[in-house]
């Protein structure tokens, strides 16, 4: 009982230190295209740890763009007509899933001038940075290497009118796009603009824990001040893979995606006796699976106990009906040696 009052305070003691620090981390998340939209999925707060507050994250951006120009179809460019710039959501500037060994491009015009855009990939969970400004070296095309160890070069600096070409060499699908490896909450008083698709309520997100089959359907939730930011808040009480099947539709189109968590992916849930210290303690569900099984072995215990009562009992019946018939028996042979005997 102590250990499992220690073990409940370990956990509240770890939440409000979550909610104090506002821990928003996404160290890892898969990037899709689903039909005209973009969706990065993963946990809320990773890595994600069992019997911790977490929740499913969404962060859902338009593949359409608003007017025709020579960027590829993948990629998606954001700003107001004041010409303001997204540098910080995931894919506020662009993004792309490239295959095993995709290439995309993006040219960055003269509305990037005197800015740096901060760009990462998953799974390689990596950040570069590209510095656009007239006293950079004028070159027309500048590659840039994805590797499994990072980008390479991870920071350039260019000129307007400069072209980056981003090559996939891990041999694995990977996903390429702007903005910071952490989500970073908008400070600003002024909305920023951006292919963010917001506003949606009607989708939903099924969350199943693998192991066990345990599914349940969860309402989605836009994020304050995070456009495009969608959230289901769960606390996960068993570690393992999961799967995030999102289900409804988005402005007329169809939805029916799976995200499951795993090593090219995003984080399975961790047993939370990874992060305790000095002492490990007993999951909940350790004890509850303990105590339950405890209980099994003691009605097992109590029926065998009563069978063999009740095996003992019809024993000491079928000794004492046994008696009486020999009692019986004897005094019928009695009887019967005292007629003989007398007819003699």
């Amino acid at each position: 009982m102590f250990s499992f009052n220690r073990y409940v305070c370990t956990v509240l003691l770890l939440v409000v230190l979550f909610a104090v620090m506002g821990v928003r981390s996404a160290m890892a998340h898969e990037g899709r295209n689903v039909g005209d939209y973009n969706f990065i999925v993963g946990f809320i707060n990773e890595p994600a740890i069992e019997g911790m507050i977490n929740g499913v994250s969404l962060r859902l951006t338009s593949l359409k763009e608003e007017e025709p120009h020579d960027h590829n179809a993948h990629m998606k460019m954001s700003g107001s007509e004041s010409g303001e710039i997204d540098l910080v959501s995931h894919g506020g500037v662009f993004v792309s899933e490239l295959r095993g060994d995709g290439v995309f491009e993006f040219k960055f015009d003269h509305d990037f001038e005197d800015l740096t855009v901060p760009f990462h990939a998953h799974p390689i969970e990596t950040q570069g940075s590209i510095m656009i400004s007239h006293d950079n070296p004028a070159v027309d095309l500048i590659v840039i290497k994805i590797h499994s160890t990072g980008f390479e070069p991870a920071k350039v600096m260019i000129r307007p009118d400069t072209t980056i070409r981003f090559e996939n060499h891990i041999g694995d699908p990977t996903v390429i796009m702007s903005g910071q490896l952490s989500d970073i909450e908008q400070i600003s008083d002024e909305p920023i603009h951006s292919s963010a698709v917001e506003g949606i309520d009607t989708l939903q997100v099924e969350v199943t824990h693998i192991a066990s089959g345990v599914s349940q359907l969860m309402s989605l939730k836009e994020s304050f001040g995070i456009p495009g930011q969608y959230e289901a808040g769960f606390i996960p009480t068993s570690p393992g893979p999961y799967r995030f099947r999102f289900v409804g539709h988005i402005k007329g189109q169809a939805v029916n995606e799976i995200f499951e968590s795993g090593n090219n992916t995003f984080d399975e849930v961790k047993s939370a006796k990874e992060i305790q210290f000095p002492l490990q303690l007993s999951a909940q569900r350790e004890t509850e699976n303990a105590a339950r099984g405890a209980l099994e072995t003691a009605n097992e215990a109590r029926e065998d106990a009563a069978n063999v009562a009740s095996s003992a009992s019809t024993g000491i019946l079928l000794g004492a009906i046994a008696l009486i018939l020999g009692v019986v028996a004897l005094s019928l042979a009695v009887l019967a040696f005292q007629r003989s005997g007398r007819k003699a």
